[in-house]
C-alpha cells in the first residue's frame, strides 16, 4: 500500500464531493444569503487604500505576474524539466478554469466591481489558476527543503498569499464567495490529479 497516493486519492474524492455539493447549493440558491452577506460586508469596510491595497494583491495572481514567474523559471532555473512542469501546470488548470466556467455561465455580480472583469463568474478562474499555481510550486518546494521550519514559513506565506488572493477577488467585486470557494476546491482536486500524473511520467520530481 502507498500512503502518499492513497492520500492523493482521498484528496481527489473530497473535493470532487465538496465541488458538487457546493455547485449543486449554488444554482438551487442555498449559498444566496452566504453570498448576499459577504457582499454587505465588503461594501461597508471599502476604503481606497484597502482598494490599492487588492489591486496589487489580485495581480499578483493575473495572468501577467504568473506567465511573468514561469518565463522566469524557464531561463534561470537548471532543471528545465521541472520549469516545464510548472508552465505546464499553468496552461493546463488555466484550460481547465476555463471549461468549467463555460459549462455553468454563471454572471459575475453587477454594478458593485472596481476593477474589469471579464467571461463567466462560477468557479473564480483568478482563484482556481492561482491556487494551482502556486500550491504546486509549494509542493516543489516542499520536496526540495528538509528544513521544517523554513518549510513551515514558505507554508503559511503560500497560503496566506492564496487567501488574499481569493480575497481581493470579492473585495474588487468581480466575484462572489462561493465562486472562490468553488475555485480553491477545483484547484486542489485538479492539481492532486496532476500531480498524480507528473509522478507517473516523470519519476515523482526525485
Amino acid at each position: 500500500m502507498n500512503f502518499k497516493k492513497d492520500i492523493k486519492m482521498i484528496i481527489i474524492w473530497i473535493c470532487a464531493f465538496l465541488f458538487i455539493g457546493l455547485t449543486v447549493m449554488v444554482f438551487t440558491g442555498i449559498m444566496h444569503s452566504v453570498d448576499e452577506g459577504v457582499q454587505a460586508f465588503i461594501l461597508h469596510i471599502r476604503n481606497s487604500k484597502l482598494t490599492n491595497v487588492f489591486t496589487v494583491i489580485t495581480n499578483i495572481g493575473g495572468a501577467y505576474a504568473l506567465l511573468s514567474i514561469s518565463v522566469l523559471l524557464l531561463l534561470i532555473k537548471r532543471d528545465k524539466k521541472i520549469s516545464l512542469m510548472i508552465a505546464i501546470n499553468l496552461a493546463m488548470v488555466f484550460i481547465t478554469s476555463q471549461i468549467f466556467k463555460f459549462i455553468f455561465r454563471r454572471s459575475r455580480p453587477a454594478e458593485i466591481f472596481l476593477v474589469n472583469a471579464t467571461g463567466y463568474s462560477y468557479p473564480s478562474g483568478h482563484m482556481m489558476v492561482s491556487s494551482a499555481f502556486y500550491f504546486y510550486i509549494l509542493y516543489l518546494i516542499n520536496k526540495k527543503v528538509k528544513n521544517k521550519i523554513i518549510k513551515a514559513i514558505i507554508f503559511i506565506f503560500t497560503v496566506l498569499l492564496v487567501f488574499l488572493i481569493g480575497f481581493s477577488r470579492i473585495y474588487l467585486g468581480v466575484h462572489y464567495t462561493t465562486d472562490i470557494i468553488g475555485g480553491l476546491i477545483l484547484a486542489i482536486l485538479y492539481l492532486m490529479i496532476y500531480i498524480k500524473s507528473t509522478e507517473k511520467f516523470f519519476g515523482d520530481n526525485k
